[in-house]
C-alpha cells in the first residue's frame, strides 16, 4: 500500500522496515551518537511543506522513526537536509546519499568524518526508504493539474 512521503504513514511504513532489515542492523552497531534526522526543505510549487524525519538508531538497535517539525531539525547532532527533488532522487536511486553530502549537494549539521565512516548505515537507511511504496507530491500535483 502506497503513503504520501514525509506523511505519519509513510514514516511508519519506514520503521516498519528498518526494524525488519539485518542490514541496517548490522551497519549501525557502531552508531552510539544519537538520532539521524533527513530534513526536507518545503517545496511550495508541489504542496510540500517543510519537514524532517528523525531516525533513532544506536547500537544495531532501531529505537523508534518519527516525523517532526523541520525547525525541530535543528536540536540533533546530525541533520542531513536538501530539497524535496533531491531526496526523491535519493530514494529513487539517482543519487546515493554519501555522494550528495560530499558533493555538497546535501546540507550536513554534525560531524562530517563520522559520517563518513557511517556511509554503508546512510545507505542502508536510504535504500530501506527507497522500498516503501511512495506517493510523491510532485507526481499528485502534475496528474491534478494535467487533467
Amino acid at each position: 500500500m502506497s503513503a504520501t512521503f514525509a506523511s505519519q504513514e509513510w514514516a511508519d511504513s519506514l520503521a516498519t522496515q528498518l526494524h525488519g532489515d539485518a542490514q541496517v542492523r548490522t551497519e549501525s552497531v557502531t552508531w552510539i551518537f544519537g538520532p539521524l534526522v533527513f530534513a526536507i526543505d518545503a517545496d511550495p510549487e508541489h504542496g510540500f511543506e517543510a519537514a524532517a524525519i528523525r531516525i533513532d538508531v544506536f547500537e544495531g538497535d532501531v529505537r523508534g522513526i518519527e516525523l517532526i517539525p523541520a525547525s525541530a531539525a535543528e536540536r540533533h547532532p546530525f541533520v542531513v537536509g536538501g530539497s524535496f527533488a533531491r531526496w526523491k532522487s535519493i530514494f529513487a536511486g539517482q543519487l546515493a546519499i554519501g555522494d550528495g553530502i560530499l558533493q555538497s549537494r546535501l546540507r550536513v549539521r554534525g560531524d562530517l568524518p563520522t559520517l563518513t565512516r557511517h556511509r554503508a548505515l546512510l545507505d542502508a537507511i536510504t535504500r530501506v526508504a527507497a522500498a516503501v511504496e511512495t506517493v510523491w507530491q510532485d507526481d499528485l500535483v502534475d496528474v491534478t493539474t494535467a487533467g
